[in-house]
């Protein structure tokens, strides 16, 4: 040819896209700084728009600078490649929002929509950049061709937990905990102040799940099923999620019946009904990273291992452990390298994708916790074994060296899911796995353990130890490991699951010699765990309003309940005493909608209400309400019954 540069530039559109990045980079931070800032009377020219008349212009070049040899060699390197282009972007963007969500709080007029799409965003880079070219809409339709059979499956179950755990969701149980009530008002809280921000913490919850729940509230009210939808949206992922886990480390067999298990787990149904215990979002959000990360190292396939890190990165967002997970992964990576390394070697690359998206993705998490150590540490304080000082105490009450005791409460701690009743935030009898499911997650564990030279394996019993021996080292009471282990319950079920099959095997009823008897055998079992489940649940547990921990913490929600219905704005009294008062429980709030109550300790005879006016009697002062009622005639009397107790009495003055 005559040797001329070809005119559309692109044999430098390595370069191009770059440069347009940089206008756009400059025209984000301008924004930034815009929204950041007062606008202050008299300036004509805030100095920052300079920023984005920058970035404007050099978009514009961009577009019109003419290819030249130099540009064609330079877009030819490796800098300027695809994929490292967009994991800087994804970089730059975390930076970015970052940097917003430090600079936002110093002006109130901003909401932080802006800063969690950027964030979005740059994670969204970074997986971009590892997995372009490896999908397509006809590799899609392929795949779900190819699995269609195991997708409807997995649905059907999916849709059967979903069943379980909204059927009455704001009804069952009847009352809200006090914690329940103080997480709707603080969710509440989080339009402006310090939880706008989604990387904030409050409790170790992050203010980002705050912020989900206060959605909930916008579209369904301030309800109990709005602040409870989120527990069961999450209790209902976790199916698919402990599938996807189950299935890479166990197989399909495996993984349906634990996703079957799961399904019908009464502990894991009760908490996905509540919102006092965030620890049922770990039961999706764990697996789900664990199962990116795993089958990114087997499959050797840089975007699942990069999502694994970006799924435990924002999970920092959701609830305190994630920092459990962190350490299983630095220690898994550690015994890789040092007992698995033939395996572990071809894997690096992958390892190290892993990481690179924990670190894009925790980088706003990460500067909030640096500028906050406090709500970082919040729990820990806490309810700490060492920080609360409860370990120096119990050494001195009991005589007992620290060895004893920490081994005493690692062995309360597993025993928790199979032998300790389920007390704290439930109130059911029996302990989370029942007896025949904790005879197949023991069986289970034991072959778990002897298959560990696996590194699936090894990563299952990593999983289930690093939940159980942080639980029992780290925190204390010992009656909350009840609900706590549910950071252990994925792995238990994926146990017990295995344990099921491999009994079978055993007995001479296997998958591969005996498919008809395996089938009948596992499907009995597995029917009768969920009649035992059930049953625990809404028949033993939901109509015996067990729920709240005593009746102090049940007539708060029947309290508040009752306040919200009261039609007028009069002033609404308490025959309160040293026990029963409002105030006591944020549940009240929440439920009346933030209605002011007075609190009237003195005899009933000294008070002087006027007509429309409430009162309502705490259990210990019914009598003397009802006998006040009886010499003041013609008001409106109601009495509320939790079961068979009668919880409360309101009488409105005629």
């Amino acid at each position: 040819m005559n040797g001329q540069q070809p005119e559309t530039g692109e044999d430098v559109g390595n370069v191009r896209r770059l440069i347009a990045f940089i206008g756009i980079f400059l025209l984000l931070a301008s924004q930034i700084l815009v929204f950041s800032n007062p606008v202050v009377d008299g300036v004509v020219f805030p100095w920052y728009i300079w920023l984005s008349i920058f970035g404007v212009v050099i978009l514009i070049l961009s577009k019109v600078f003419r290819p030249t040899p130099f540009w064609q060699k330079l877009s030819a390197r490796f800098a300027f490649r695809e994929r490292v282009f967009w994991i800087l972007v994804a970089a730059l963007l975390s930076v970015l929002a970052t940097w917003a969500s430090a600079v936002f709080p110093t002006f109130t007029r901003i909401t932080y929509i802006p800063v969690t799409t950027l964030w979005f965003l740059s994670a969204v880079s970074y997986i971009y950049a590892l997995s372009k070219g490896i999908f397509s809409p006809q590799s899609l339709m392929d795949w779900i061709r190819n699995h269609r059979d195991e997708i409807f499956i997995v649905a059907v179950v999916t849709l059967l937990a979903a069943v379980l755990r909204f059927y009455k969701l704001g009804a069952i149980p009847r009352i809200l905990d006090g914690d329940e009530g103080l997480i709707g008002l603080t969710a509440q809280n989080t339009v402006s102040g310090a939880f706008a921000n989604p990387f904030a913490l409050w409790e170790n919850f992050g203010a980002l799940y705050l912020q989900a729940i206060n959605l909930s509230f916008r579209f369904f009210g301030t309800t109990p099923f709005a602040l409870r939808l989120l527990p069961a949206i999450g209790g209902t992922l976790a199916v698919p999620a402990i599938y996807l886990l189950a299935r890479q480390i166990s197989g399909r067999r495996i993984a349906l019946i634990a996703a079957f298990l799961v399904a019908i787990s009464q502990t894991h149904i009760h908490f996905s009904r509540i919102v006092s215990v965030a620890y049922i979002q770990e039961t999706w959000l764990i697996p789900l990273a664990l199962y990116f990360f795993i089958s990114g190292l087997e499959k050797r396939q840089s975007w699942r291992a990069a999502l694994g890190g970006v799924l435990l990165a924002a999970d920092f967002s959701v609830y305190l452990t994630a920092q459990v997970v962190f350490a299983l992964a630095l220690a898994y990576m550690l015994v890789a390298f040092l007992f698995y390394r033939t395996w572990f070697a071809p894997r690096f690359r992958q390892m190290m994708f892993f990481w690179g998206g924990f670190l894009i993705t925790i980088l706003p998490e990460a500067f909030y916790i640096l500028k906050n150590p406090s709500n970082f540490l919040n729990r820990i304080s806490q309810d700490g074994v060492f920080q609360s000082g409860w370990l120096a105490d119990t050494m001195k009450i009991t005589g007992q060296n620290a060895v004893q005791i920490l081994f005493e409460r690692v062995v309360h701690a597993f025993l928790s899911l199979i032998y300790y009743p389920a007390f704290d935030f439930y109130g059911s009898p029996v302990p989370p796995l029942g007896m025949i499911s904790g005879v197949l997650f023991l069986a289970g564990l034991g072959l778990a353990l002897w298959r560990v030279r696996d590194p699936g394996y090894l990563l299952l019993n990593g999983y289930f130890w690093a939940a159980t021996l942080s639980i029992g080292i780290f925190a204390i009471p010992p009656s909350a490991d009840s609900y706590r282990m549910l950071m252990a319950l994925p792995a238990a079920l994926i146990m017990s699951s295995l344990g099921l099959d491999q009994i079978l095997e055993l007995l001479g009823l296997g998958w591969k010699n005996a498919r008809n008897a395996y089938m009948f055998s596992a499907t009995a079992i597995l029917v009768s765990l969920m009649i035992f489940n059930l049953w625990t649940y809404y028949g033993d547990f939901a109509g015996r309003c067990r729920f709240g921990g005593n009746l102090v913490g049940r007539f708060a929600s029947y309290l508040g309940s009752y306040a919200n219905t009261i039609d007028n704005e009069l002033p609404v009294y308490l025959l309160s005493n040293d026990q029963y008062f409002y105030g006591s429980h944020a549940s009240t709030d929440f439920l009346s909608q933030g209605r002011p109550i007075i609190n009237f300790p003195g005899s009933i005879d000294e008070l002087n209400p006027v007509s429309g006016e409430t009162i309502i009697a705490s259990p210990d002062r019914i009598p003397e309400l009802a006998a006040w009622a009886r010499t003041h005639p013609g008001g409106l009397l109601r009495y509320q019954y939790d079961c068979q107790t009668t919880i409360l009495l309101a009488y409105q003055v005629p």
